[in-house]
């Protein structure tokens, strides 16, 4: 059988954009459509050419989550599968991430949106979780959402189903910046530029050692991480990279 293009990927200057485009859905993804983005993922990980992930939507909708017959015979698996994978693949990403809102995002958008390091929203879109008030439960979304929120900020959002503006995506945390259509683009290469200028390594290691301090209970926990990465591979990685940090 003939699949049906849904994510499609282009690597330019380092940077590879992963665009959600599936209009008759309203950007939302079949099981076929999220082993495509998962697919994506993996090729943004493994290419030592790529340094930089954008993933986008078109102008109507950034990416609203998938779409299953649970009736259909061998449906339910295939999907589950799917969304697993991508969780996996997803997770799994180390380089920087940018989420580049240009419309609306919903169900495992969101998801999506939270996983990614940095997210430019244009003025306008809107935000939501709809999957109560159309009778689901947003298992998967949760997965990433549970570190992205605030607590009654998201259960709010996910038991009422009412919509976030992209001014109250920012005031949360959800995204960065908050831009008109003719800057949005712009701001979004300007995360993507400042990543390009720096050395790969700094990036990982802070990168990593936020995600590692962030689950650490205490402050002395958090001192001994930095005392024992400081000693080993902080100054190591400084002595045999070229660095600016004593001028």
């Amino acid at each position: 059988m003939q699949t049906r293009q849904q994510v499609f990927c282009e690597i330019k200057d380092h940077i590879m954009l992963i665009r959600v485009d599936n209009p008759e859905t309203k950007n939302g993804l079949d099981w076929d459509g999220i082993e495509q983005l998962a697919r994506s993922y993996e090729e943004l990980q493994a290419n030592p050419d790529v340094r930089v992930g954008i993933i986008t939507g078109n102008e109507q909708y950034f990416y609203t989550g998938g779409r299953v017959d649970p009736n259909a015979p061998g449906e339910k698996d295939k999907y589950t599968d799917a969304l697993t994978h991508f969780l996996k693949t997803s997770g799994a990403v180390t380089k920087p991430m940018i989420a580049a809102v240009n419309g609306d995002c919903m169900k495992a958008g969101m998801g999506v949106l939270a996983l990614c390091d940095f997210a430019v929203a244009r003025k306008g879109v809107v935000f939501n979780f709809p999957e109560v008030r159309m009778g689901g439960v947003p298992m998967m979304v949760l997965v990433d959402i549970v570190d992205a929120m605030p607590r009654k900020r998201a259960l709010e959002a996910l038991l009422t189903s009412w919509d976030l503006s992209a001014e109250e995506a920012l005031q949360i945390g959800l995204v960065n910046r908050v831009v008109a259509k003719e800057e949005f683009w712009p701001t979004v290469y300007r995360f993507a530029d400042a990543m390009l200028a720096t050395q790969p390594w700094l990036i990982d290691m802070t990168k990593q050692a936020y995600e590692d301090m962030v689950h650490l209970k205490t402050r002395e926990e958090r001192i001994a991480y930095a005392d024992k990465m400081l000693r080993g591979d902080v100054l190591h990685n400084m002595a045999t990279h070229e660095t600016t940090y004593n001028v």
